[in-house]
C-alpha cells in the first residue's frame, strides 16, 4: 500500500473535501479523486459517503483513516530513524529532460547531498515517452516528467507542480509595445524554439493546430538556456516554462509577450512504478524532492 495515497486520504478527511485537499498537497483535484479510487479498490471498500458536493466517511472509512494515521505515523518515525546521512546510502536512476535537469540539479542537489552523501544518482536526459519506456523496464527507479498532465494507474504520481509558460522577447523588440498579440500575428515572427518532439514544444504545436497555424523556426535546439541567451540579444522570439526564463526575466533582459490566445499547461511531475520496491535510498530522494518541487 503506497503512503502517498494514505497521505492523500487522511488530507480528504482534515479538510474536508477534494478540492481542499489537493491545494494543500499540490495536487489537481482528479489526481486526488483517482487516488481515493485506488486505495478504495485495493481495499474493496467505500470510504466516503458523497452528497451533492459534499463528503462523509463510511464506518469503514473512520476506520481506515484511524489506522492510515497509525501506519503514517510509524513511516515517519521508521524515516527519522534513518535519516541520519551515513546510514541510508544506494543508486537512484533518474530519467528527465534538460530543462528538468537544469531546475532540480543546482542548490536543490547540492542541499540534498549534505543530508544524504553516500546516496549516488544516475540521471538519464530522455523524452516522455522514453522515461515511461524505461520505468516499465526498470531501467530507472523514477521519472521527472515536464509534460502535460499525466495520470495513469501503473503509475503513481510522488509530486507534481503546474508551471507557466510564455511567450517572450528581448527588452527592446517591438512587439512589447502591443496591448495584446495573436497566436496568428505571432506566426509570422522569427522563432527560436526547441526540437519539435520536447514536451512544452509538442504542446504549443498542439494549441496551434486546434487554430490551424503553424511556426517555422529559424532556429530548433535542445539547449533552452542558449535559447534564452540569443532572445536577450535579437529579435527572436520563444516559448518556454518560466522557470527556465526567470533569470533572464528578473534581471530585465526580457520580457514575456502579452498573448491573449493561446492556452497551455505544463506539469512537472515525479512518477514511480506502482510496483517498484522503495529503497531507503529511493525513500530519502523522493522525500527530499516531493518538497523542492511543491515550494
Amino acid at each position: 500500500m503506497d503512503t502517498n495515497v494514505l497521505k492523500t486520504f487522511v488530507a480528504v478527511c482534515e479538510y474536508s473535501g477534494f478540492s481542499a485537499a489537493a491545494e494543500k498537497l499540490g495536487y489537481t483535484q482528479s489526481t486526488v479523486s483517482s487516488q481515493i479510487k485506488q486505495l478504495e479498490s485495493e481495499l474493496n471498500t467505500v470510504l466516503f459517503d458523497r452528497f451533492y458536493h459534499r463528503i462523509s466517511l463510511t464506518s469503514d472509512g473512520i476506520t481506515v483513516l484511524q489506522h492510515a494515521r497509525e501506519i503514517l505515523e510509524s513511516h515517519e518515525k521508521m524515516l527519522e530513524d534513518l535519516r541520519a546521512p551515513e546510514t541510508i546510502e544506494g543508486n537512484v536512476r533518474l530519467a528527465m529532460s534538460s530543462s528538468v535537469c537544469n531546475r532540480f540539479f543546482k542548490d536543490d542537489f547540492l542541499e540534498f547531498r549534505k543530508h544524504f552523501p553516500n546516496i549516488h544518482l544516475v540521471v538519464v536526459e530522455s523524452g516522455t515517452e522514453q522515461m515511461f519506456d524505461m520505468l516499465r523496464k526498470n531501467e530507472v527507479d523514477l521519472i521527472f516528467t515536464l509534460d502535460s498532465h499525466i495520470y495513469d494507474s501503473e503509475f503513481i504520481i510522488c509530486a507534481e507542480h503546474e508551471e507557466k509558460v510564455h511567450f517572450f522577447a528581448s527588452v527592446d523588440n517591438p512587439l512589447l509595445n502591443k496591448a495584446n498579440i495573436s497566436l496568428k500575428e505571432l506566426c509570422t515572427e522569427d522563432f527560436v524554439l526547441t526540437e519539435s518532439n520536447m514536451s512544452y514544444r509538442k504542446l504549443l504545436n498542439n494549441e496551434l493546430a486546434t487554430q490551424s497555424l503553424e511556426i517555422h523556426p529559424v532556429l530548433e535546439i535542445g539547449n533552452p538556456l542558449q535559447i534564452c541567451s540569443l532572445i536577450k540579444n535579437s529579435k527572436m522570439i520563444s516559448f518556454l516554462p518560466d522557470f527556465i526564463t526567470e533569470d533572464y526575466y528578473n534581471s530585465g533582459e526580457i520580457k514575456h509577450l502579452p498573448v491573449n490566445d493561446c492556452d497551455v499547461s505544463v506539469w512537472t511531475q515525479l512518477l514511480i512504478h506502482k510496483n517498484k520496491w522503495k529503497s531507503p535510498a529511493l525513500n530519502a530522494f523522493i522525500d527530499f524532492y516531493r518538497d523542492v518541487i511543491r515550494k
